[in-house]
């Protein structure tokens, strides 16, 4: 308990989460435009949403979430980094997406926006202690 009162008091997680909920929307919308209008099957809709919108988020993320870590990478490095452990996060992603809409049978945007929030604490663990840390 007192790890989570913690953890809320820090003002990065409540950027970490705006840029991931502007993200989600990035790729909720996009995967829908990718899907409904373009034909493009679900699993790589997302695939494609997903890298898109991961550009945006790392240049938020290094320029505004980790602003005050002083950065002793290259912004390549960091963007290598960043890209390899959200290739990760996107794994987890499938996963549950695939698992959600297959096996339960949920609609395919319900089980993204549940898969976003599975890969939502992955992915700020990685970004706070490997990609973006002193």
């Amino acid at each position: 308990m007192i790890f989570l009162l913690e953890f809320l008091k820090k003002p990065e997680i409540y950027k970490f989460l705006v840029v991931g909920i502007i993200s989600a929307i990035g790729v909720l919308s996009l995967t829908i435009i990718f899907t409904s209008f373009l034909g493009i099957f679900y699993v790589f809709s997302v695939g494609i949403a997903f890298e898109l919108v991961l550009i945006v988020a790392f240049f938020a993320h290094d320029k505004w979430t980790f602003s005050h870590v002083k950065k002793t990478s290259k912004i390549y490095v960091r963007f290598a980094k960043f890209n390899l452990f959200s290739l990760m996060t996107l794994g987890i992603n499938w996963a549950v997406l695939v698992f959600l809409t297959e096996q339960i049978g949920l609609h395919y945007i319900l089980s993204e926006s549940l898969a976003i929030l599975v890969a939502f604490f992955f992915n700020y663990t990685i970004s706070k202690w490997i990609t973006f840390k002193n």
